[in-house]
């Protein structure tokens, strides 16, 4: 603990907004790593499932299946269901609508994971100056007396400051490209399944206008 104490004293007054931004970084980083696992993966299974039912008809039973499962696969594809006698661009407008209503709520609280990664090496910088002014005064006041003490502590205050910065930078990078890689995966995989559930839709459609030609008088 003295240790750390030490660390945070020899960095100089730039350690302050450094530990405020390592805190910050370090609730944002929970928060989402929270928010994302209650929402879910991408349930390959219920796509199936759903494509099976839709083949057997059971247009219903594949509702209350995407109904029954949670996050944007389960309800874009219920939306897809629901308005299925819908022209095709209007089924594919609510999905986005849906859609939106899941994927904004995950990009909030990204934008300050980046902002740190740029804010915390600069401010390691800053405190690198502000050691490095101490430095080359302290060489000045001390030249006559041999005492190095305050030059190191410069330096000290300078590495310390930079240390700091860089580590906060490649964490928060980290995590921020681990949450924007997630949803990409997210919003690509659903996007999959709303296509393949519409192409399955249209093409039972056109099989069920087929069979009704096939049966009207005069039909060959």
């Amino acid at each position: 603990m003295a240790s750390i104490l030490h660390f945070i004293v020899a960095g100089g007054v730039v350690m302050v907004p450094l530990l405020l931004l390592s805190f910050i970084a370090i609730g944002v980083i929970i928060e989402r790593l929270l928010a994302y696992r209650q929402l879910g993966g991408l349930s390959p299974g219920l796509l199936e499932e759903t494509v099976q039912n839709c083949r057997a008809g059971q247009y219903e039973e594949a509702i209350r299946v995407c109904e029954g499962g949670s996050g944007p696969v389960a309800a874009c594809l219920a939306v897809v269901l629901k308005h299925r006698h819908q022209p095709t661009e209007e089924i594919e407008r609510l999905v986005e609508e849906t859609g939106q209503d899941y994927f904004v709520p995950l990009e909030r609280l990204l934008p300050v994971l980046d902002t740190t990664t740029t804010v915390s090496p600069l401010l390691g910088l800053l405190g690198t100056i502000v050691g490095m002014i101490g430095t080359f005064n302290a060489i000045s006041v001390q030249r006559t007396r041999g005492n190095s003490d305050a030059v190191l502590s410069g330096v000290g205050e300078a590495l310390y400051a930079t240390a700091t910065g860089i580590l906060i930078a490649v964490i928060c990078f980290i995590a921020y490209n681990y949450f924007a890689a997630r949803l990409r995966t997210l919003t690509a995989g659903t996007e999959r399944a709303v296509t393949k559930l519409i192409n399955v839709l249209t093409e039972l459609k056109h099989q069920e206008q087929n069979r009704e030609q096939r049966g009207k008088p005069g039909a060959i």
